[in-house]
This record gives structure tokens, sequence and C-alpha cells, in this order.
């Protein structure tokens, strides 16, 4: 009698390995603390929303010296 397993990827050399193992059995890689590096912010490329965020002040700062500079007083 064989047991269903759910199988992914090796994320070091994306041999086929059964979810949840600790050890991949083709590379040997510690797969225990991967999932304790993931965290919400890895999710998001640091660099792009730097990049967006600088941006998006820029023309707010620009808007508001625009009107500061602007305005009849």
């Amino acid at each position: 009698m064989t047991l269903a397993r759910n199988f992914t990827k090796c994320p070091y050399c994306r041999e086929e390995i059964a979810e949840g193992a600790i050890r991949c059995k083709h590379c040997h890689a510690d797969l225990s603390d991967l999932k304790k590096k993931e965290s919400v912010w890895a999710k998001y490329n640091c660099f792009r929303t730097g990049f967006l965020v600088g941006i998006l002040f820029t023309i707010v700062l620009s808007i508001i010296l625009y009107l500061h500079f602007t305005s009849g007083n």
C-alpha cells in the first residue's frame, strides 16, 4: 500500500522532493530554515517599492512647492 504524497521542487537543485522535507535527497541542501526566512517583506521587491515611493515623494513635493511659489502671497 502506497501513500499519496504531494511533491514540490527543491529551491536549490530544482529536483522533485516531498513537500515539507527538511533536507533535499538530491543535493542534500538544508531546507528546515527555508520557511523561517520567508516573510511578508520578502514577497515584495524592495528596490521597486523604494523607487516608486521616491517618485511619489518627488511629485508631491513638486506640487507643494509649485503651489507655494505661485500663490499670490
